[in-house]
């Protein structure tokens, strides 16, 4: 165990120590990686300086090239303005004169290979040209929009660069008036085409762009980019431009430059995209150039070399790949040994890790507490740990090469299926070894041992083997039958304790009925309570109506004594009416006093509101109270009528009895009802003295009264307070700031899905 310990303790110390090798390899390529990438860096710039400096000479050249050539033209109008047949033409205007004229400047344009010559009269009329054999000919023309006529015009020479409306040629425009004596007769016009020098430097292992004072690519060696902008154009620049029909229906776009760079103080480093058709399929590529530019002064002009720099960023990365794969593959050989040195170490601790492992698990085998057996192929006996002696108490090397069934005897239940092996290779766990796991007694001994055996498959690899392990059950079967006795005395504990559980039950139930007849009787109570009140004003109401009949009944029997029957009619009908308005009171107060439970239904506020002032009028008016109600709101509650107007009633009789206890307040009740989302609320205002801190908190106990004694039972509250929660409400009180108490009802409004259930409840609760 020592020496595994310490093997364990060396491969750890080799993992971390391998772990901070790879970070410092890793560390190390990373390092070397930078140092290829920056030295490829430092390579490119150098191969670009040398660039430059080649590509700057060659940008001086092409202007002095182009300065040049253009520059024999300049003088050509001036000649041309001189030339007496020209001033002839114009000031006689004779057709002979004009065809002369129209072949001497053919010839002129031949010898100078000037593209076009005319001659433009003061309104801008071409009435000569070089070109007037042709089908573009200018002869007719009239160019007088031209900048270079209104310059001439004027006395000063022209200069124009454009695209020709008439030829759709790009060219350059020399212009000089043409005098006879001092004044203007005429103009003389030379254009240069460009596209002779396009085609002169095409061929060279550089690209040119001409750009114009806005930048706009008036002459270039690549085709698709005339006519495209460098840089960006405001809407009025690009509208002056259009306006002055220089590029006659060109559009005017940017040219597609998508990285732009100072490589110095005189160069920099642009990518433009550019649509390229290789093997029939259009591809867009990005093209890397070294820009450089310089002034043209006599044209006015930019002259650019765009340099490609495809062939420095291919060698670059030529270098960088060829040193990149050199170094990938010294580290892959590094790593391949270090691996090979690391698997032959791995090698060589697994075989003295085998060796030990072997020693450890004969120890264990020997000195475990579990039997174990060894079984051939034939399912005989091969070896057995001295575990398995000491279980049985013998020695079992006589059963060596025997059956398992002379040492195992599984219990009767199992006895068949370990005779027939057939469970035993269908029998699978979880991990997909081959178990068979049975409960018996080992039986070599002259007393059966009870023993849980598991029987395990092992493919050795020369030959198939299996594993007998034995459990001591003893204990266990000990523990089973005192498990067993314990359920049996529980059970029989619970059979007991249920019966009395069945009987409490019982009482309970017999208890909560008795209970809810006494909240019924309580609620009775309260309403005969509020009726006994009640009373002195009731007979008041009754009182007066009988008197009344008596007084119609005595005078209804005179006037038929003296035959006046439309009278003694009329005193019917008041005393039929008084009985009916007598009825009325006395059926409010049975319906008031009825017994019964919450029903839930739809019922209007008002209707609860006049219910309850019917029953309360009479006491209001005896005392002198003052009632204040607001109008029908058509508010409809989910609830009970008659509890309602209970509740109506006790919180106006608990007004009525706040208000006569404060006689030198103002004698006013105020009934409000509000909506607030979908509860209404139904308020009652006394002026009294409001409640004392006391009150407020135990107010809704039952049997606590604010009120003198003798006055109450202390149960209306408790019992509004149970109704109103029955029907899904609730009921608050306040001290309002104006002096006097607020009762507050707030219950839900109808709604036909929640007035069944709470129906249900409201049963349930009262």
């Amino acid at each position: 165990m020592r020496v595994l310990k310490e093997r364990y303790a060396f491969r750890i110390r080799w993992l971390f120590s391998s772990k901070q090798l790879i970070w410092l390899y890793l560390s190390a390529f990373l390092i070397v990686v930078l140092l290829i990438w920056k030295g490829g860096e430092a390579l490119r710039n150098q191969q670009i300086k040398a660039l430059r400096i080649d590509s700057f000479e060659q940008l001086n050249q092409l202007a002095s090239v182009l300065e040049s050539a253009i520059a024999k033209y300049q003088h050509m109008p001036t000649l041309l303005a001189s030339n007496d047949r020209v001033k002839k033409a114009l000031r006689d205007g004779l057709e002979s004169d004009i065809n002369q004229l129209n072949r001497e400047l053919e010839q002129i344009n031949r010898i100078t290979e000037a593209s076009d010559s005319y001659i433009l009269n003061t309104d801008g009329l071409t009435i000569a040209a070089s070109n007037y054999r042709e089908e573009a000919s200018f002869v007719g023309g009239n160019f007088s929009f031209r900048p270079y006529f209104k310059e001439a015009i004027q006395g000063k020479p022209g200069r124009y660069y454009a695209l020709g409306t008439t030829s759709n040629r790009r060219g350059y425009y020399f212009s000089y008036p043409v005098y006879e004596g001092s004044s203007i007769i005429g103009i003389a016009v030379v254009k240069v085409d460009l596209t002779q020098f396009e085609k002169r430097f095409a061929s060279q292992n550089y690209e040119f762009l001409l750009l114009d004072p806005d930048n706009i690519v008036f002459s270039s060696s690549r085709p698709n980019w005339l006519y495209r902008v460098l840089g960006e154009l405001s809407h009025i620049e690009l509208q002056r431009i259009a306006d002055s029909q220089r590029y006659f229906g060109q559009s005017i776009e940017k040219l597609a430059i998508v990285y732009q760079k100072p490589f110095d103080e005189k160069s920099q480093i642009v990518d433009v995209l550019e649509n390229t058709v290789t093997n029939g399929t259009e591809e867009l590529q990005r093209l890397s150039f070294l820009r450089m530019s310089r002034p043209i002064r006599l044209l006015d002009f930019q002259i650019s070399i765009l340099a490609p720099l495809k062939i420095i960023n291919e060698e670059i990365s030529l270098w960088r790949a060829i040193f990149a794969g050199g170094v990938t593959i010294t580290a892959l050989l590094f790593g391949l040994a270090m691996l090979r040195r690391r698997m032959l170490r791995e090698r060589s601790d697994a075989n003295e890790m085998t060796r030990h492992n072997q020693a450890y698990i004969r120890e264990v085998i020997q000195n475990t507490q579990a039997g174990l057996v060894t079984l051939d192929e034939h399912h005989k006996i091969e070896s057995f740990n001295p575990a398995v002696e000491r279980l049985v108490g013998r020695p079992l090397a006589p059963l060596v090469g025997q059956p398992l069934g002379r040492l195992f005897q599984p219990d009767e239940q199992d006895a068949s299926s370990l005779s027939s092996h057939a469970d035993f290779w269908d029998a699978t766990n979880d991990l997909g070894i081959k178990v068979l796991t049975r409960e018996g007694h080992l039986c070599y001994s002259n007393q059966a041992v009870p023993v849980e055996m598991t029987l395990c498959k092992m493919q050795l690899p020369n030959r198939l083997s299996y594993l007998v392990t034995f459990h001591d059950m003893t204990e266990r079967k000990r523990y089973e039958q005192d498990i067993t006795q314990a359920r049996i005395e529980l059970e029989a504990r619970v059979k007991e304790r249920t019966v009395e559980l069945e009987g409490a039950n019982i009482r309970l139930r017999h208890e909560i009925e008795e209970h809810k007849g006494t909240q019924r009787e309580l609620i009775q109570t309260a309403k005969l309570a509020v009726l006994g009140q009640l009373s002195a004003g009731l007979n008041h109401e009754l009182n007066q109506p009988l008197t009344a009949i008596r007084a119609f009944a005595g005078n209804g029997l005179k006037f038929l004594d003296r035959g006046q029957y439309e009278q003694a009619h009329t005193n019917l009908q008041h005393i039929s009416q008084l009985g009916h308005h007598m009825g009325d009171i006395i059926a409010r107060f049975k319906v008031f006093a009825r017994k019964g439970d919450v029903h839930q239904g739809p019922i209007a506020v008002q209707t609860a509101i006049m219910g309850a002032l019917k029953i309360m009028g009479p006491r209001y008016k005896e005392v002198g109270i003052e009632l204040q109600v607001t109008e029908d709101q058509g508010f409809i509650v989910n609830g009970d009528m008659v509890f309602l107007e209970q509740v109506l009633v006790n919180l106006l009789a608990n007004a009525a009895d706040a208000i006569l206890e404060a006689s030198d307040n103002p004698k006013c009740v105020c009934i409000e009802q509000t909506c607030e989302e979908n509860h209404i609320v139904i308020c009652v205002q006394d002026s009294g003295n409001g409640l004392s801190d006391d009150a407020i908190r135990h107010l809704f106990e039952p049997f606590f009264t604010s009120k003198s004694s003798g006055l109450g039972l202390g149960l209306g509250l408790s019992i509004s307070q149970r109704i109103v929660e029955a029907m899904g409400g609730q009921i608050s009180a306040y001290n309002r700031d104006a002096g006097g108490a607020e009762f507050c009802v707030r219950l839900p409004r109808f709604n036909h899905q929640s007035s069944q259930s709470l129906s249900k409840e409201s049963k349930e609760e009262i």
